[in-house]
């Protein structure tokens, strides 16, 4: 070999603190390969050295660097879809919709069929299941505590009927048919043998029915008096989510095939990639469903041919459609860590892991975490601070606070002033309520935001 090459070459390789080459055992930054041969062989100025430099250098080093690097990501890869089911990578997204706006969102569907319903002649809606009962739903755009003092109010209904003018009191409800669809959800994903993520209810809880059954059919001139609440309510809303019922025809079902104990009828799942997940309802007579790689697997005590009712949830992030204007999701951010707990189905109770989860919300844009700590038992200060973990409570009544179990307190900053601060913290503890279930997690806010 050419002396002046084996300098010049000794020159190139070796180690060096210059462009983020390792130096000892560690590399100082991210090393540029490219970048590293370029100005290596630039150093070299004989033709014959530099082509064979060349060889070493560009069609070596570089050519197996970048081998590594597709190994590499493809090893990352495989890690990732190991650690998590595509089945359990869904989110639950809800946008509020205008009935004054003619607009189709795609992939998008109402929560509740009632919102869609045809008024006749005015915007009073009769619902034949409520017992023929008059009810106009409004959306209270407020805080949580502006919310709950709403409940307490008496809206006054004014009407004229036979020439006479009259008034009514009655008092605001809140609109659980929403909440009523999520339990209906909950359990089907139970049932399907999937994870549950808490679905963020912030516009749901907003939602209020006020009952005019009280105003005779012949009444005209009706009018709703909300008093110091009228700029805050809009009466044309209503919430819609990426969630589809749909019916699962027996045509796509392999033919039921028996194990010596039950019928087992399979559904392979069908190539569309913009549904994430579809799930099943139960049906009378069913001892089980299970979900595996390519197919749905339904288990029935008898032979069976029918349809099955169920849901398709939509993956809103499958396209590069810039995602709506004031979309609430319960999308999370991707963690290594949260993927291999979700895996193990393991519960590592440290304040490191609450932080961990709260970080995975994303609600970094309304709220972050001051600090949590662990009592024994109630305060009095928390009666009227207190924030209480009810996104997964499904029924009417309200999330029981007793002194038996220890209480796990976790205190919030606002970090703007949005209404909607305070249901973020009750996303956040709603969340952790399930991983730290033998605590009762309770959320305060402290109001640090200045404009």
């Amino acid at each position: 070999m050419n002396p002046q090459y084996s300098k010049q070459a000794s020159r190139s390789l070796r180690q060096t603190d210059i462009g983020g080459v390792y130096k000892g055992m560690g590399y100082l930054d991210e090393f540029d390969v490219k970048k590293y041969v370029k100005d290596r062989l630039s150093e070299i100025k004989d033709k014959d050295e530099y082509a064979l430099a060349k060889s070493v250098l560009y069609e070596g080093l570089y050519k197996m660097s970048e081998v590594f690097e597709e190994r590499y990501k493809a090893l990352h890869n495989k890690v990732y879809e190991e650690l998590e089911r595509k089945e359990e990578s869904y989110e639950i997204a809800i946008l509020l919709l205008s009935k004054n706006e003619n607009k189709f969102l795609r992939m998008f569907f109402p929560i509740s069929d009632l919102d869609v319903i045809e008024d006749k002649g005015s915007d009073i809606k009769r619902d034949s299941k409520e017992d023929k009962k008059s009810i106009k739903t409004i959306y209270l755009d407020a805080t949580d505590s502006m919310c709950k003092a709403f409940l307490q109010e008496n809206i006054r209904l004014s009407f004229t009927n036979n020439g006479e003018k009259h008034t009514i009191l009655v008092q605001p409800k809140k609109a659980l048919r929403y909440r009523k669809e999520l339990g209906k959800l909950y359990e089907t994903f139970s049932y399907n043998g999937l994870r549950w993520n808490t679905v963020n209810t912030v516009y749901l809880d907003r939602f209020f029915d006020i009952d005019l059954s009280e105003i005779p059919e012949s009444a005209i001139d009706v009018e709703v008096v909300y008093g110091k609440y009228a700029d805050m309510i809009k009466e044309e809303l209503y919430p819609i989510w990426n969630i589809e019922r749909n019916v699962f025809k027996s045509s796509t079902f392999l033919s039921p095939s028996k194990d010596g104990l039950y019928y087992e009828r399979e559904m392979v799942k069908q190539g569309n990639k913009e549904i994430i997940l579809r799930l099943v309802l139960k049906t009378e007579g069913m001892v089980g469903i299970r979900h595996e790689e390519e197919k749905i697997i339904v288990k029935s005590y008898e032979e069976s041919y029918s349809d099955l009712e169920g849901y398709n949830i939509f993956d809103i992030r499958y396209t590069k459609e810039e995602l709506p204007i004031g979309l609430i999701s319960n999308k999370r951010k991707e963690g290594m860590i949260g993927r291999l707990l979700n895996k193990a189905k393991e519960k590592i109770h440290t304040e490191a892991e609450i932080e961990r989860i709260i970080e995975e919300l994303d609600i970094g844009e309304y709220v972050s975490l001051k600090s949590c700590e662990r009592l024994a038992t109630n305060k009095a200060f928390l009666e009227e601070m207190k924030i209480l973990p009810d996104m997964n409570n499904f029924t009417n009544e309200n999330f029981q606070l007793t002194d038996e179990s220890p209480k796990l307190i976790l205190r919030f900053l606002r970090n703007s002033d949005s209404n909607l601060c305070e249901a973020m913290v009750r996303y956040a503890i709603s969340q952790l309520q399930i991983s730290f279930d033998e605590y009762i997690c309770i959320g305060v806010l402290e109001n640090s935001y200045s404009l």
